[in-house]
């Protein structure tokens, strides 16, 4: 094995006796640069698996976040024998006990299938990209459209509840536990000063279907095959109910951007409209008619949602202490909340343009 620490040896090793395949001669790699949970790469003379321990401390549902994973696979892979979903659906490798994870001591482990020869992409980085990653998302919420959501159980709440994310961050003000208020009290002043957007929000969401949906919708987030071609979605630790606009509304905060989420200058940010009518266009597109009216209104409103409600979260963890979100950097968190909000800015001066596509 390629991993040293002798304790992770002894858990790996542990965690594979429990599947029926032959690891005796088995190479363990890390795979990717995910920072919640650690994944590694196994490969044997006859075989290749994704091996992955499951960050407890975040997601505490770890069950049912893999028994939702099962769910959804089992779905996708029967429209896809029926010629009615185009992507690969990596499944889930069950324990001899039929089991979706181990645990070994405080951990748990999974299972899953490898497609061989794919990769990822980190960033979007023409229309074209976009279009792909916008089509791939729908077609996986689109394919699930007939699965009902209510089945899934939720593995975050309120995952992109503005007014829990909004009682958050009021809490955080009011303790001001490591004294950071003060050094960002304009940006805090301009959070709160959103309250009419807060409110929009609340009221479209309440009028609005629930679906299965990804909430994490990273180009990272596909895997791509030879020639650029997304071969499948991958990543399901966040899928539960949800609505579309979030899912719409992160593809637009990680793709509509000039800049890293954490990059400082923020004064140079540009909103890429090419990017974004891409996105839009192609995510309708694969939904055809089964949008509602309101649905297709409700993903200009996700667009400006979504770089919003994470730069609160990023300045509810700064309050905080940094104690959720990892950082490399004194105001590490600081930056992202400018970040974000500069993005937030750029969307809502863009909206009377962009609402064109909404229609």
């Amino acid at each position: 094995m390629d991993i040293n620490k002798s304790s992770l040896h002894t858990d790996i090793d542990t965690v594979l006796n429990n599947y029926d395949f032959d690891f005796s001669d088995v190479e363990v790699t890390s795979l990717g640069n995910g920072h919640i949970n650690s994944t590694y790469k196994l490969t044997t003379s006859e075989f290749e698996f994704v091996l992955q321990q499951i960050n407890h401390d975040i997601f505490t549902k770890t069950v049912e976040l893999s028994e939702n994973a099962q769910k959804i696979n089992t779905h996708l892979a029967e429209k896809n024998n029926q010629g009615e979903y185009p992507l690969a659906v990596p499944q889930q490798l069950l324990t001899k006990n039929g089991d979706t994870t181990i645990k070994i001591g405080s951990n748990y482990w999974r299972l899953m299938e490898f497609i061989s020869d794919s990769y990822t992409l980190e960033e979007v980085s023409s229309p074209e990209q976009a279009a792909l990653v916008a089509r791939s998302f729908a077609q996986f919420s689109c394919a699930l459209s007939d699965f009902s959501a209510e089945e899934l159980s939720v593995i975050i709440k309120d995952f992109h509840d503005i007014s829990f994310r909004m009682s958050q961050l009021s809490t955080a003000i009011a303790n001001n536990t490591h004294n950071r208020l003060a050094q960002c009290q304009d940006i805090v002043d301009f959070c709160l000063s959103q309250q009419d957007f807060i409110n929009s929000v609340v009221e479209i969401s309440q009028k609005l279907p629930l679906h299965v949906t990804h909430n994490d919708t990273k180009i990272n987030n596909l895997l791509f095959a030879k020639g650029d071609v997304p071969c499948a979605v991958i990543d399901l630790d966040t899928c539960m109910p949800g609505l579309l606009m979030h899912d719409f509304g992160d593809m637009v905060r990680t793709c509509c951007s000039n800049l890293a989420e954490d990059d400082t200058s923020t004064e140079e940010m540009v909103f890429k409209y090419d990017i974004f009518e891409a996105l839009i266009t192609n995510y309708k597109e694969a939904f055809g008619d089964t949008l509602t009216p309101l649905e297709r209104q409700s993903l200009i409103v996700g667009a400006k949602l979504l770089p919003f409600i994470i730069g609160v979260r990023f300045l509810t963890d700064h309050l905080e202490g940094d104690h959720y979100f990892h950082v490399d950097r004194e105001n590490h968190n600081l930056d992202r909340v400018k970040s974000q909000f500069q993005l937030f800015k750029l969307v809502c001066e863009a909206e009377p343009e962009l609402l064109k596509y909404a229609e």
